[in-house]
């Protein structure tokens, strides 16, 4: 039978556990409720489109553009295709399946005009600095794979334990690759690439993407002032900076400061939210920016193990008692 002296050593490390273990939600969609490109500033694109809504805080010049065309709004339920926070001017092309919010003037030449609303459903300051922060939280986080070089192409080695993995890699690595070589993933699992340089030059090398459609994942610029980023599949989050790339695909959500490009962005592989261990965002996850609220969830283990090294003690000091 254990005594209250033996159990001491016990306790103390149970005490120690039952402060909750953090661990907060990564939602990259939450201050837009599920729009497809969102940009801090400016929209601008002679030609190409966005599959889904479309908010940006500054102004949204277009032409020749599609908007929306699949349906997925902003701001779930209250159907929002566009957000612009400054002035609109579209000339060829559509706004489709929702109303538009336009801050400022609206010029259409050559477009049918959408619904028009007059409520600002954003509050873009609060959602400029929840991505900023956002971007800089993950970027603090410590890795758990590795990305290296391999012959023209990259190797990535997750940490086998699947769930999620962050990786930490210079742009100038995929800037020019050609081939991916995946090592310790779990089919399914999150990928965190946190992409260091203040230029973010991708792909390049023509590098297909497909290997990475199994997965959840998100490409976090959170030092770049530039990116050219075109063929990814995964969401790309880059707060500080100007998209300017002329040709391409990218398949996923998009957070920019600026968007000054052709790239096609489609309504799939959006950012799934997920727990990631160790993620704070200076104490609380809620977005500020948006209609949904994402408290850090507290890990309930330690603490259950330390009522049960509690309750051990108790008993044994009932029986003694007796």
């Amino acid at each position: 039978m254990p005594t209250i002296r033996s159990l001491v050593p016990a306790l103390a490390a149970a005490a120690a556990l039952a402060g909750p273990a953090q661990a907060g939600i990564v939602n990259l969609g939450a201050p837009i409720g599920g729009a497809n490109l969102y940009a801090v500033h400016n929209v601008t694109a002679p030609s190409s489109d966005v599959e889904g809504a479309v908010v940006a805080g500054g102004n949204v010049t277009v032409s020749s553009y599609s908007i929306n065309a699949l349906d997925k709004d902003a701001f779930g339920s209250n159907g929002y295709a566009l957000v612009a926070g400054g002035n609109l001017s579209l000339t060829g092309g559509s706004i489709s399946n929702g109303k538009a919010y336009v801050g400022g003037s609206t010029s259409l030449t050559w477009a049918a005009a959408p619904t028009v609303s007059t409520t600002n459903p954003i509050d873009f300051k609060a959602t400029e600095t929840y991505y900023k922060t956002l971007a800089n939280a993950l970027g603090d986080l410590d890795p758990t794979g590795s990305v290296s070089r391999l012959w023209s192409g990259v190797k990535v080695t997750g940490s086998g334990a699947g769930g999620v993995d962050i990786f930490d890699v210079s742009a100038d690595l995929f800037a020019n690759s050609s081939s991916w070589t995946l090592e310790k993933l779990v089919p399914g699992e999150t990928l965190i690439f946190n992409v260091s340089g203040a230029a973010g030059t991708f792909n390049n090398g023509g590098i297909s993407f497909e290997p990475l459609s199994g997965y959840n994942v998100l490409f976090n610029f959170y030092e770049a002032t530039s990116i050219d980023v075109r063929g990814v599949i995964g969401s790309v989050l880059a707060p500080y900076a100007t998209q300017s790339a002329n040709w391409g695909v990218i398949n996923g959500q998009v957070i920019v400061d600026n968007w000054s490009s052709t790239v096609q962005v489609n309504a799939n592989h959006y950012f799934s939210a997920v727990d990631v261990p160790g993620f704070s965002m200076g104490g609380s996850n809620q977005p500020s920016g948006g209609n949904a609220t994402l408290p850090a969830k507290d890990v309930p283990e330690p603490a259950s193990i330390a009522l049960f090294l509690l309750g051990l003690g108790a008993a044994a000091l009932a029986r003694r008692r007796r």
